[in-house]
């Protein structure tokens, strides 16, 4: 019952963001444009307050039972951060001038992003993948993305500038914004886990309506602009198709590369999830946090697409095929 009610979130999640992004075309453009610093402290209240929540719900003392075999999981981080985007920039390289700039940041973005959490863990029990194994590669990999994405997407963006961005300032506002309510939700786990599991159990719908409002904010500002208006249907056609052969191409690459791992067949359904998908949850308020600490002029609802069309498809895709070896 547990994991039917996770992919229902999963679901209800992937509906609550076509919502937001829906509601961003009628939301009157003389409010949005008013409402700057509304939604400047929006987001940045609502970064803080994800990775507080991320924090206090970590299960750090679940992850011993999941943290061996240490190839698995290395498998999983060299497909997340190595693997994905090395095939990323191959496909961007054949039709990437089809892509401005933003667009193609946003598949940049994508390709970096870690695993996801709850969507990885869920499918992988219901497909009868090892649980213990996902858990841990999904939360070693988000907790590695806090430091690794960051470093990646600002050596990127100093390379499409041609000019050198100051690290150090950036580290420390990413640092402020991220890492410390981060490691505030850890500390207060660890001093009072009763009343932190608590609190987490009774937030759960607090992030997701987060990250909804985050996107919300961030396609009506662009309307508003007029700046999305630039963005013709073929184009958005196109990076739906792209992000459906990445996802295909590259659950296909890791089910067959999982082969020389000599794992059980639990834990290569682990690694079929956890290396193929990518978080909304953790990509999002990163994307949006280096954006704001970088102050580039780049539009943050156009980097954001290929991400939130690659979400809903890997969510159908999961879905699909954890029915199938469930049944077979």
């Amino acid at each position: 019952m547990c994991r039917i009610q996770q992919y229902g979130a999963s679901c209800r999640r992937t509906s609550s963001l076509l919502l937001a992004v829906g509601l961003a075309f009628v939301v009157p453009r003389s409010w949005v444009l008013n409402s700057g610093w509304y939604c400047d402290v929006s987001t940045f209240v609502g970064v803080g307050l994800i990775f507080f929540l991320q924090g206090l719900s970590l299960p750090t003392d679940e992850l011993r039972r999941g943290y061996r075999p240490k190839r698995l999981h290395g498998f999983i981080l060299s497909w997340n951060f190595l693997f994905f985007p090395l095939l990323t920039g191959l496909v961007l390289s054949q039709c990437g001038p089809y892509f401005g700039t933003e667009l193609q940041l946003g598949f940049g973005l994508l390709a970096i992003l870690p695993t996801t959490v709850a969507s990885a863990t869920a499918f992988s029990a219901l497909a009868g993948g090892h649980t213990g194994n996902a858990l841990f590669a999904s939360l070693y990999s988000n907790a590695l993305a806090v430091w690794l994405v960051p470093a990646l997407a600002v050596s990127y963006l100093s390379l499409e500038a041609g000019t050198s961005i100051a690290v150090g300032p950036i580290f420390g506002q990413l640092g402020l914004l991220i890492l410390l309510p981060l490691i505030s939700g850890q500390s207060v786990r660890r001093v009072a886990p009763l009343e932190a599991a608590w609190l987490a159990s009774r937030t759960q719908w607090l992030s997701p309506a987060i990250i909804a409002l985050m996107v919300h904010l961030a396609f009506a500002g662009s309307i508003a602009s007029g700046l999305l208006e630039t963005l013709a249907f073929p184009v958005l056609l196109a990076v739906l198709v792209v992000c459906s052969a990445l996802l295909w191409i590259v659950s296909g690459l890791v089910w067959w590369s999982s082969v020389f791992l000599r794992c059980t067949q639990a834990q290569r359904i682990t690694c079929f999830f956890c290396a193929s998908q990518k978080s909304l949850a953790t990509g999002l308020p990163l994307a949006l946090s280096i954006l704001a600490a970088v102050g580039t002029s780049l539009d943050p609802a156009v980097i954001l697409i290929p991400l939130l069309c690659y979400h809903p498809l890997q969510l159908l895709w999961a879905a699909w095929i954890s029915q199938r070896w469930q049944n077979g």
